[in-house]
């Protein structure tokens, strides 16, 4: 054998050899690339044995971490010695470096997930990865998952749970709080909702608006405009929400409707269902001879629901009503103006349904003079709105109002059926 031929195969195998050093040391990684920490005293890693290390030492062809070599008779350590010793010094490494973590989804048809739980409501969980963005999945085929962060778990029994998703049994979710023993299995099916922990309270703003507009020209001229907006401003446990509505008509040239409410309300949360509040109302309607009616109220509520789904609210209490109108009237003894003290309540409502397809909404308030109970008048606003895109929706909405002491020649009652569209976040 010619000398370049010998320097052909040496090489050849130490090509073959380091070859082979690549892969059993990438296999190396590949195993154990999930685990964490380090080696302990007894030879276990992270959470795991003995047992289980030897395991994965052996799929890599690692025999102990004890294992001392003996060396060639150049005075080198062998070949297979330093393949296994490069395989053991992968482990380490792997361990050294803390990796990517991520929310884990168990699918039922045996898929794996991995990402970043965002939230579960009305039996969709929303759940987003590196490499499809934010996808919806339906709840009942999720088998079980795991997080590696807090997340809030809200029972069907009306339980809140929080803490980390951790691995259990099929079908079944065990939530680990930060501190104390994690919860007994609990059935996928039990839970109704998940949500990321809040962040630290903090100032929240939401707008809403909604209008509505009719213009018809030729034999009929009539024009109709319909505004409402509502602004909140919210930091626990202080509420502050006020409203505002205009309504305007003209027929031909005639103005037929022109009335507005305006309403500034704050609550100061007691409890997680008690508050305080405080309320100033104010409205006119020009075809009621109404220049301004003017009050406030205060007192107790108590907050029945209070979700993302749902939200039910009643407040009570006295309030003081001054009332002005263009003329003197004989049902008001003659006089222009009546002041009175009265007593104050409403009802606030919101549901989703049909899977957030559409909103029902209701608020009502009332005023009752506490002299005279046959003055009294209540404003009701009823309908749905039905989102569409980019936070716009169109609304269906009744408004009724009843006076049952209205000024002299006038009805006891004006009301409406009006289409909106409106834009709110």
């Amino acid at each position: 054998m010619t000398r370049d031929s010998h320097k052909f195969i040496v090489s050849s195998k130490k090509a073959l050899s380091i070859n082979s050093v690549f892969h059993q040391t990438l296999r190396a990684v590949k195993n154990i690339a999930l685990l964490k920490d380090t080696v302990g005293e007894e030879g276990q890693i992270g959470s795991w044995s003995k047992e289980e290390v030897l395991i994965i030492m052996r799929e890599s062809n690692i025999q102990s971490i004890h294992e001392k070599p003996s060396r060639g008779s150049c005075g080198v350590y062998p070949f297979k010695f330093c393949t296994k010793l490069l395989c053991l010094v992968a482990v380490l490494l792997a361990f050294t470096v803390n990796p990517a973590t991520a929310d884990e989804l168990f699918m039922k048809n045996g898929d794996l997930l991995q990402g970043k739980v965002i939230s579960m409501s009305f039996g969709k969980l929303i759940f987003e990865t590196s490499y499809a963005g934010k996808i919806t999945i339906d709840w009942d085929q999720v088998d079980r998952l795991t997080t590696e962060a807090p997340v809030e778990v809200y029972l069907r029994d009306k339980k809140t749970i929080k803490g980390r998703a951790v691995a259990t049994k099929e079908g079944q979710l065990v939530v680990q709080p930060e501190d104390g023993a994690p919860t007994e299995p609990i059935a996928m099916a039990q839970v109704k909702s998940l949500d990321l922990p809040k962040p630290p309270e903090k100032w929240e703003y939401h707008v809403q608006v909604a209008a509505g507009m009719n213009k018809r020209t030729g034999n009929t001229n009539k024009y109709t405009l319909n505004l409402d907006g509502t602004v909140t401003v919210h930091k626990y446990p202080h509420d502050i929400i006020l409203y505002g509505e205009y309504n305007e008509e003209t027929k031909k040239t005639e103005r037929t409707e022109d009335n507005a409410l305006g309403r500034l309300t704050y609550k100061r949360f007691i409890s997680k269902k008690w508050y305080l509040f405080g309320q100033g109302l104010a409205q006119m309607d020009k075809f009621a001879d109404l220049k301004l009616l003017a009050g406030a109220a205060a007192g107790p509520g108590y907050q029945v629901w209070n979700s993302r789904e749902k939200n039910l609210s009643f407040s009570v209490g006295p309030g003081y009503v001054t009332e002005g109108y263009t003329k003197p009237m004989v049902n008001f003894d003659n006089k222009s103006y009546r002041n009175y003290f009265a007593g104050f309540g409403a009802m606030d409502f919101d549901m989703w349904f049909l899977k957030r397809f559409l909103q029902v909404f209701h608020h009502n308030d009332g005023l009752v003079d506490t002299q005279d109970t046959n003055n009294w008048r209540i404003i009701t606003r009823t309908g749905v709105r039905i989102p569409l895109v980019l936070s716009f929706f169109t609304s269906l909405q009744f408004n009724y109002n009843w006076t049952n002491s209205p000024a002299d020649g006038k009805e006891e009652f004006d009301q409406g059926i009006i289409f909106k569209l409106g834009w709110g976040q």
